[in-house]
């Protein structure tokens, strides 16, 4: 009889952990939504309450530089200029939601950054921005910023 025990209870462990073991919040099959906010991306769409801006309305060319190197850093180039460059913290990390598609980053010297990805198939990928904030949520997170990946 405690021959018989000892593999049902070894098989039985291993039912259970496997049942525990799904996918994470965050993840794909691919990997950490994260990695999908990595490369170049041009800004193509500002919506405000009030009014969308289109191109050569917004008045000036945006690309986003998201690289890894030795951590992530965002890099912002208005009209071919460096403006600004902001480094993730690793604490606290992103917070990725998969269902959604959407990543909370938080910066070094207390900015935050709310991202949604849309992708579709054949298509560059559609990133949705709010501003750098220090806090997400608040009247100025209703502009929003649209960027187009660039291939």
């Amino acid at each position: 009889m405690k021959k018989l025990l000892v593999p049902f209870v070894i098989l039985a462990s291993l039912i259970l952990l496997a049942g525990r073991c799904g996918r994470h919040d965050g993840w794909t099959a691919g990997g950490p939504i994260t990695m999908f906010l990595l490369g170049t991306w041009q800004l193509e769409k500002i919506v405000t309450p009030s009014r969308t801006l289109l191109g050569s309305q917004i008045g000036f060319s945006e690309k986003l530089v998201i690289i890894s190197n030795d951590g992530h850093i965002e890099n912002t180039f208005r009209d071919d200029t460096l403006t600004g460059t902001e480094v993730w913290r690793i604490n606290p990390a992103p917070i990725a939601k998969t269902k959604d598609m959407t990543v909370s980053i938080s910066y070094r010297y207390g900015l935050k950054r709310f991202y949604k990805l849309h992708r579709t198939t054949s298509q560059p990928t559609i990133l949705e921005a709010s501003a750098y904030l220090p806090e997400l949520g608040a009247a100025a997170d209703t502009v929003k910023y649209f960027y187009k990946e660039v291939w």
